[in-house]
């Protein structure tokens, strides 16, 4: 048996174990995906049926006795990042949250979700605003929303210009559309992108400026 078979079995296994699943975990286990692996970390997704329809898991995966190219130990990477997931539910800042963890010989694991999947598995109750007579919410909003879409475009610019730069160094095409390997910031990015609630009140908003505002030179 592969190493890599063999860690997706225990990776099946502790998901199973965590969902009360039914599923057999050789059979969880062939529909797992490597989405980030380092040497002594990574992160697995799988897709799975529940009672809200089909909802993504990311599986955290630690070696705990094993140093990166960093020198932090597996050990390090699970305690830092289980403390930002349960710090992150508290205070509901974006990201993943956490379902499960678990410690075994020498490995770490923790199971997460996407906020959204996360809300409908616990069913939370989405939040509801008073009507905003005056204007003044709708007034406030809207000045944040230009410093903090011209910030975000700023930062968005800044990303690029340094994916670019690493693109080069490394003699790839920037342009080719080549995959990008997320270091661990980039990879909290990813799964907050990822997550279908993250950005929709967002798109929402934009859609409908833009066709306010067609509307208004029209008229």
């Amino acid at each position: 048996m592969s190493e890599q078979v063999d860690v997706k079995l225990r990776l099946s296994e502790f998901l199973r174990q965590a969902l009360s699943l039914e599923d057999v975990s050789t059979e969880l286990a062939e529909e797992l995906s490597p989405f980030k692996q380092d040497d002594n970390a990574g992160i697995w997704t799988i897709e799975l049926e529940s009672s809200v329809g089909v909802a993504p898991f990311m599986i955290y995966h630690y070696l705990l006795e094993i140093a990166g190219a960093d020198g932090r130990t597996g050990k390090t990477l699970f305690d830092a990042d289980l403390k930002t997931l349960e710090r992150s539910a508290m205070i509901d800042s974006p990201g993943p949250r956490i379902l499960a963890h678990a410690v075994a010989e020498g490995e770490a694991f923790i199971l997460a979700t996407t906020p959204a999947a996360h809300r409908s598995l616990t069913g939370e109750g989405e939040y509801r605003p008073l009507a905003d007579e005056d204007g003044t919410e709708r007034s406030e909003a809207a000045s944040k929303l230009i410093e903090a879409l011209a910030e975000a475009n700023k930062l968005a610019g800044a990303w690029l210009a340094a994916l670019r730069a690493d693109s080069i160094a490394q003699g790839k095409n920037p342009q080719a559309g080549e995959f990008v390997e997320f270091n661990e910031a980039e990879t909290g990015l990813a799964l907050y992108v990822l997550d279908d609630r993250s950005i929709r009140d967002l798109l929402a908003t934009l859609n409908l400026m833009i066709e306010s505002a067609r509307n208004l030179r029209e008229d």
